[in-house]
């Protein structure tokens, strides 16, 4: 067999096991990271500081929200959305549903309309953000 052939199926397994080595190194990071947040989080909250700066970095804590279909009643949440006219909607990913539901919030005078009332699941997840 040709020795190039042989010599760059090396180099390409070397690169996979590699990868494969860095992607587990990433999830360990973003574990420990999760960790770290929740722990900060944890603590500017239970000594009431919303941000503070450090070495000419501005922590604060941001709460962002999520919205989603309530998975018992996507169907009709589909149905609904689409009789209103949103079925565009549906090729496109949870962020854009997110920032969709948003908007119609903010025109109800910030209360998610009836017609969405139990289709849609609303969370909040707290993160730190990071400003140099």
């Amino acid at each position: 067999m040709n020795e190039t052939i042989l010599e760059i199926a090396d180099k390409y397994l070397e690169k996979r096991e590699k990868k494969s080595e860095l992607e587990t190194q990433i999830k360990d990071v973003n574990k420990e990271l999760e960790s770290l947040e929740q722990e900060l989080i944890g603590l500017m909250t239970d000594n009431e500081i919303d941000s503070f700066k450090r070495n000419g970095i501005l922590y604060s804590v941001v709460t962002r929200e999520f919205q989603s279909a309530n998975p018992e009643r996507k169907e009709e949440l589909y149905l609904q959305m689409k009789q209103k006219g949103f079925e565009h909607l549906f090729t496109i990913n949870t962020n854009t549903l997110s920032a969709t539901v948003k908007e119609l919030i903010a025109e109800n005078d910030g209360k998610l309309p009836d017609w969405l009332e139990g289709l849609i699941n609303q969370t909040e997840k707290q993160s730190i953000r990071i400003k140099k």
